[in-house]
């Protein structure tokens, strides 16, 4: 029994170090948007369940990209606005799984805004870089 928690370990520890290297984790340079988020729709179940919802995000200023993740909050419109009021950039995506959805910022500085919008969750968040 030991072995096979060994072997399982070993794959687990692999499988957790590659995935890393594909993510921007280990960008020293990263933003993190500080995120509200609030449910909208409390018709549903309130029972405790294992469903998580996931709303995150992280800029990236150096390759003027802003990675946004996201889980189980149904069909969600994702924008990023500047500070003048103007949609950057846009995307709708579907969250049945956990999507990531990149947002580019055309390399440009200053405070953004994220917009994220589904039929059961408003979120909205802010960073400068």
């Amino acid at each position: 029994m030991k072995k096979y928690f060994a072997i399982f370990a070993l794959v687990f520890a692999s499988v957790i170090s590659v995935y890393a290297m594909g993510t921007h984790a280990y960008d020293s340079n990263s933003v993190i948007f500080d995120i509200n988020k609030s449910k909208i729709d409390w018709t549903t179940d309130i029972e405790r369940s294992l469903d998580v919802s996931i709303i995150e995000a992280c800029a990236y200023p150096s390759q003027g990209l802003v990675e946004v993740t996201l889980y189980n909050i149904g069909n969600a419109s994702v924008r990023l606005i500047n500070s003048n009021g103007q949609v950057v950039s846009s995307d709708y995506v579907q969250t049945d799984a956990p999507t990531v959805v990149y947002l580019d910022t055309f390399s440009t500085s200053g405070t953004f805004y994220l917009e994220v919008v589904s039929d059961t969750w408003y979120a909205e968040g802010v960073a400068s870089f």
